[in-house]
């Protein structure tokens, strides 16, 4: 958006269900009917806090606690069970936490095929899931995860010869950014990174295996430990601007200006990294509910997948076609195709990726996986049944043909539909015949429906959010 004043102040309308929408497709994964119509007349920051309160319980992988299997002689990788397991997660629950998980998963990166051993993947997204709210304790703790000892060689790293590679990370992609810290700074951090060793499912620091002779970091000096790196860095102002550049562009929009990186940045330090209340107050402002930055964000394959199935109320759907969906549109659950992450946005499109994305709406909506005639079942086994009649019957007005296309567009659609498309969308739903034709109880309203959903889910607005 155009540079100038971010108003953070509180949003005070009532929410419309417009306002509800986008509120529910940006702070979770199922933006669905029911989920917006719950907050509309509520106030912005009852909504919100409505969101973030919600810490759904997670079941463990029934492996999840057996000993980590390192090579295929001492146990399967179970990487495919690894990525239902999450995916299910996100299918599960509705939870603004799920989309800080999947935020951090694509901030503090690890891949299966270093790490191999899924428990510690598990172990990982748990952390990740138990300090979402709090970036000072996911530093702390992500330096002695296992996985990310076995990704980033932490693990090899002892006093007399310290492994860079955490060190080095940690500065350009976890906390500050190229161009706010020195080479030097890197190195000296390394040696303050010795001492970890991974110990079963679990890890150990060890001062004995540590550098504790003094050390020399963003010009202080001392005998550094990890835990004083982390603090030495969050002191940094780069490093609250880094993460309020990474939540307004999970959030609000993929290209904020500096004055909205530094609104957001200042209230990070004002609640010393505690990001649940900087959430709170992002979501329920001004800044967030103007109409420039609706539609703003392009959606990740794992927003298109769990959100189709949101709204067409799917979720019941087995995780592993939501899994090869998102492998099919470029995003390997737990394999970023670098330490950087999914760089994410306009990334996400392409000329091959586009017209995938198009037959995975369309697929889904026939109820098979897009290419193929399998048809896509429960996790019970069962085909999945897609009612859209059920879908459309909880609809306002769903018994008129014209409001019916003009409800579906806004539940899918994140951004204005013009009279010109809705009356194309109209004339395919109908197959010609006047609108007056139109009966929810009648035997064809499904396949009708059907049309109008796969011809709203192949509209490039679709993609947005």
């Amino acid at each position: 958006m155009a540079e100038g004043t971010i108003d953070l102040s509180p949003y005070t309308t009532p929410l419309t269900l417009q306002d509800a929408y986008h509120l529910v497709r940006r702070a979770t994964f199922h933006p669905s009917f029911s989920a917006a119509s719950a907050l509309v007349g509520k106030g912005a920051g009852q909504a919100v806090q409505q969101l973030l309160a919600v810490e759904p319980p997670v079941s463990l992988p029934s492996w999840a606690n057996d000993p980590p299997a390192l090579t295929q002689e001492t146990g399967p990788p179970l990487w495919t069970e690894l990525q239902q397991w999450w995916v299910g997660q996100t299918l599960q629950h509705s939870a603004a936490l799920e989309v800080m998980v999947a935020m951090w998963h694509n901030h503090f990166t690890s891949d299966y095929l270093t790490v191999y051993a899924s428990q510690w993947m598990v172990k990982q997204s748990m952390l990740l899931r138990t300090n979402a709210w709090n970036f000072k304790a996911l530093g702390e703790n992500i330096v002695g995860d296992p996985a990310m000892l076995r990704y980033l060689n932490g693990n090899q790293s002892i006093k007399g010869n310290p492994n860079e590679n955490f060190a080095r990370e940690w500065f350009e992609l976890f906390a500050l950014g190229i161009g706010n810290y020195t080479e030097f700074d890197i190195v000296e951090a390394a040696r303050a990174f010795t001492g970890w060793r991974i110990v079963g499912k679990d890890s150990e620091y060890s001062r004995q295996l540590a550098d504790l002779g003094n050390k020399t970091i963003f010009g202080q000096t001392g005998p550094w430990e990890y835990g004083d790196v982390i603090r030495l860095t969050l002191e940094q102002e780069a490093c609250s601007r880094f993460i309020a550049t990474r939540l307004i562009r999970t959030f609000v929009e993929f290209y904020p200006s500096a004055e909205a990186i530094d609104a957001v940045a200042a209230e990070i330090r004002a609640n010393n990294y505690q990001l649940q209340p900087v959430l709170q107050k992002l979501l329920s402002s001004v800044y967030f509910y103007q109409t420039t930055v609706r539609g703003a964000l392009i959606k990740s394959p794992l927003q298109l997948a769990v959100g189709l199935a949101a709204v067409t109320q799917t979720t019941n759907v087995h995780p592993l076609f939501v899994v090869r969906s998102m492998i099919d549109l470029t995003m390997t659950p737990f394999f970023p195709p670098t330490v950087e992450g999914w760089k994410g946005h306009h990334a996400w499109i392409n000329s091959s990726t586009f017209p995938n994305r198009q037959r995975f709406g369309e697929s889904y909506i026939d109820g098979r996986m897009a290419g193929t005639s399998t048809k896509l079942t429960t996790r019970d086994g069962a085909d999945l049944v897609i009612d859209l009649v059920n879908v459309v019957r909880q609809l306002p007005d769903h018994d008129n043909a014209q409001a019916v296309v003009d409800h579906v567009c806004e539940l899918l659609l994140p951004v204005q539909t013009s009279t010109e498309q809705k009356a194309v969308l109209l004339d395919i739903m109908m197959a010609g015949l006047p609108a007056s034709y139109w009966d929810i109880d009648g035997p064809t309203a499904n396949s009708r429906l059907r049309l109008l959903f796969q011809s709203i889910v192949r509209m490039p607005e679709y993609q947005l959010m």
